[in-house]
């Protein structure tokens, strides 16, 4: 039986303890007797298992057990109730606190709105206004950058589906203002009319 050295080393703790048939102890003799890894790799493994067995290598000095506890008691709790400790405590709370109100201000903060088409309308178109079947923007009826097949739907309709005014038709709207939570109660939706885009 030919044994590679990863064979071998798989092997090496039950051919130390003796737990192999004696055909597989022979053959791990054989490949320990010529490869010389393998039979370094036995004697370091069987001179670790010796100093483990051995107690005076483990055998700690009288008290040690105590002075250590006392150290290490004297390293955790340090002294009660010094300045330094009541310092880093009052920092920590400090910063606790400052990073807690900076949250909580962020959440209330008002973004900036950086495009024509983010700016809250001062009020809306009364009639209704159209949009186009390829885009998300909204015009009226007579935008000359109203391109395609169009319908017309209710202002307030077209913003609850997503869609943004143009800049270029509806700018008399997009002055800084009302936005669309005050809309009066009672308008209706207009009636969607399909256009084949003529204007």
């Amino acid at each position: 039986m030919d044994l590679s050295c990863e064979d071998v080393w798989r092997e090496i703790s039950n051919y130390i303890d003796n737990d192999l048939d004696p055909h597989q102890r022979a053959a791990l003799g054989a490949h320990l007797g010529q490869c010389r890894n393998c039979a370094a790799l036995l004697e370091g493994t069987r001179n670790v298992i010796r100093l483990y067995q051995d107690e005076r290598l483990l055998a700690l000095p009288a008290g040690f057990t105590k002075r250590l506890h006392r150290k290490l008691r004297a390293e955790i709790q340090g002294p009660p109730g010094s300045a330094f400790g009541w310092a880093v405590s009052l920092a920590a709370a400090c910063v606790l606190g400052a990073v807690f109100l900076f949250a909580n201000l962020q959440q209330f903060a008002q973004p900036e709105l950086k495009s024509a088409h983010s700016q809250p309308a001062a009020r809306w178109p009364a009639g209704p206004v159209a949009v186009s079947d390829d885009g998300k923007i909204f015009h009226v009826a007579n935008c000359p950058f109203l391109h395609g097949k169009w319908k017309l739907v209710a202002t307030r309709e077209a913003i609850q589906k997503g869609y943004s005014p143009c800049v270029r038709c509806m700018r008399e709207y997009l002055k800084v203002g009302r936005g669309p939570e005050s809309w009066e109660p009672g308008v209706e939706f207009a009636e969607e009319v399909e256009s084949d885009g003529a204007q």
